[in-house]
């Protein structure tokens, strides 16, 4: 058992290693590469797929939900349910976004011949340029966050905030790109806070 003090300095620790790691994402991503993603995604006729293992698929799922929002059309692909029938939902012209820190995922590995089989192009986040999945995709996006907050490096910490806000990115650059305007958000958002704020908004 710690002290509180202790709990709150673990706290601060987690703070500084994760505020450090988003910063940085403006040093280590690849400028043309991330450009390049956001034109691909922005201009993609199919759907986006995003998947992933375990941790690096909760982010896929997050990911794929705020895609929707910015009119790429977008759903999660299971990389357990995948072999068993699910490859069938790609097509040509779908754009498969894979996040793999270690880029070594058995079912990420077994995905890339299907996927360009079936005409999809792949886009893979990771931390690892020379695993197998990042040498077989068509467009690399290498993070390097470093260590993660937890002292025993066995939670995925920091390198997941580090994911979501490099899509939170790719998401507000698509909307830009395709000139998305609040009256867009009126249709697709009306609910919540935000269909409160922009009806509010219209009333005045």
């Amino acid at each position: 058992m710690i002290s509180g003090e202790e709990i709150y300095k673990s706290a601060l620790h987690t703070f500084a290693n994760e505020a450090h790691a988003v910063a940085e994402l403006a040093n280590t991503v690849d400028k043309d590469n991330y450009i390049k993603a956001v034109q691909m995604i922005a201009e993609c006729k199919g759907r986006i797929i995003t998947t992933g293992c375990g941790t690096s698929g909760a982010c896929a799922k997050k990911v794929s939900q705020v895609f929707n929002c910015v009119d790429r059309a977008s759903q999660f692909l299971n990389p357990a349910d995948a072999p068993h029938g699910d490859y069938g939902m790609i097509r040509e012209g779908d754009i498969i976004i894979i996040i793999s820190k270690g880029g070594k995922t058995t079912e990420m590995i077994n995905l890339i011949p299907v996927a360009k089989l079936r005409g999809a192009k792949i886009i893979t986040v990771t931390e690892n340029p020379d695993s197998p999945i990042a040498k077989e995709s068509d467009l690399n996006l290498i993070l390097h966050t470093g260590p993660e907050a937890c002292p025993y490096q066995c939670l995925s910490t920091t390198s997941v905030t580090a994911v979501f806000a490099l899509f939170d990115a790719i998401s507000i650059g698509c909307m830009l790109y395709n000139g998305i305007d609040k009256d867009y958000f009126k249709v697709v958002h009306p609910a919540g806070g935000v269909g409160a704020m922009l009806a509010a908004e219209a009333e005045a």
